[in-house]
């Protein structure tokens, strides 16, 4: 009997609340292809709003049914406007598209992330000191298109004891199947969106074992746009206008590097070994970055360095037994400013000046014959990979193949992502099963 054949939504909103992203992707045996894809803006209104229930959790530990309690019906209102959001981007995206609703198996909802505290900042594996909290209900958005949702994908690998994240590094896996044909390998998957992480799609040199690895690298597009709209009032530094103008100043990129992601514990979460996922609730505007002692521009292009430092400098948690990517895939906003681009080029070929005190680690990283495209080159959208994530999430789901691996996630063992809600079904949640408190309910 041959294989079924998906067609699964994904639906992306970021940490940058700039857009609704969907994509139509169809699955068959080993193939992935993108269908169609769209973008709706995230008015200023609601991403602000959401930006400000971050800031309250963030200050009352994450506990949103607290928040939830106090805040009266401001909660709801911005609940039910975010899911009709991304139903209008849904159905606009099958109204142009011409494609029934009936045709569609799922829709793969990651949600709105609002808190994290996974294993390696709760500093512990007890499971009343860890959760993951994504906005959004399932059984709204399916009541809305008519279509099944599989949503809240993080709560079973926390559950699990993993991390939660990065869910990149198994459909980068999944893309690599293709590429390998074309003998694009080893590879690495760069993301460059509010927060960047990157995926090691590679093998064991002595075992030639295949490996899967990923995690979030820290700030990518962060103090950018914050600096960009808090004294420009613009969204983010187009084309790298203003860095272009600026110049890097090593002072601020020294405490940048040490000082400006924290964790909740206080340890660096640059420097920790992976796996680990970050939060932008530990992304520090330290004074230095924020305060007129430096030129504005000056500031910028070196908040553009940085993101593209910070993602080289994390290839040294690469095991010396695992062959170092020959190609790298870029994907995510952030990249489309040139300025990072060849920030990440000319520090990955030596052809930039780091800080002095990692010069001993750049020169264990660094490959100037590597191959640096954007992911659309080998025929993935990049504007919609995240979305895409979330297509690939859904169809495992359906076909019950786990997403997260000990190697990607720190999970106990291989986990299936996400629950099912059915058009006019009786599923009320509105936030992730993994939200704090979730080991005295499970």
């Amino acid at each position: 009997m041959p294989n079924k054949t998906y067609r699964c939504i994904g639906v992306m909103t970021g940490n940058s609340l700039d857009a609704v992203d969907v994509v139509l992707t169809e699955f068959s045996n080993q193939n992935m292809k993108d269908i169609c894809g769209l973008s709706l803006p995230i008015s200023t209104s609601l991403s602000n709003r959401f930006r400000h229930l971050k800031f309250m959790l963030s200050q009352n530990g994450g506990d949103i049914e607290a928040y939830v309690s106090q805040s009266g019906n401001k909660f709801y209102e911005l609940h039910d406007e975010y899911i009709k959001l991304v139903a209008q981007a849904i159905n606009k995206l099958l109204s142009e598209n011409k494609i029934a609703p009936n045709t569609i198996d799922a829709i793969g909802f990651h949600g709105q992330t609002c808190a994290h505290c996974p294993p390696s900042i709760a500093q512990s594996r007890d499971k009343s000191k860890i959760y993951t909290l994504q906005i959004g209900s399932g059984q709204m958005l399916a009541n809305l298109t008519n279509i099944p949702v599989v949503y809240d994908f993080r709560s079973d690998d926390i559950m699990n004891l993993g991390e939660g994240a990065p869910l990149a590094p198994t459909h980068n896996h999944h893309i690599t199947q293709n590429l390998i044909a074309q003998n694009i390998f080893p590879a690495a998957f760069c993301n460059g969106g509010n927060t960047g992480n990157i995926s090691i799609i590679s093998k064991n040199k002595i075992t030639g074992q295949d490996i899967v690895m990923g995690w979030d690298v820290g700030p990518f597009n962060h103090f950018i746009d914050m600096l960009m709209r808090n004294e420009k009032n613009m969204e983010c530094d187009f084309n790298g206008e203003t860095g272009k103008s600026g110049k890097i100043n090593y002072r601020l990129l020294r405490q940048l590097f040490e000082n400006a992601v924290q964790t909740n514990i206080n340890e660096n979460f640059i420097t920790m070994l992976p796996p680990k996922s970050s939060d932008p609730a530990w992304y520090i505007a330290i004074p230095m970055l924020t305060e007129n002692a430096i030129a504005f521009e000056d500031r910028i292009r070196t908040a553009e360095f940085f993101s593209a430092y910070i993602m080289v400098y994390n290839l040294s948690f690469i095991s010396h037994n695992i062959e170092m990517p020959k190609y790298f895939l870029f994907f995510g906003g952030g990249w489309k400013n040139p300025l990072i681009m060849e920030d990440f080029k000319n520090i990955l070929s030596n052809k930039a000046s780091v800080l002095p005190e990692h010069q001993h680690i750049f020169n264990q990283v660094i490959n100037p014959m590597a191959v640096c495209k954007w992911s659309d080159d080998y025929g993935y959208s990049g504007k919609y990979m995240e979305a895409r994530i979330f297509a690939d999430m859904a169809k495992c789901y359906l076909t019950q193949e786990p997403f997260t691996f000990p190697e990607t996630t720190g999970c106990q063992e291989p986990t299936i992502g996400g629950i099912m809600a059915y058009p006019n079904g009786k599923e009320t949640r509105l936030w992730s099963r993994a939200a704090k408190g979730w080991a005295e309910r499970y």
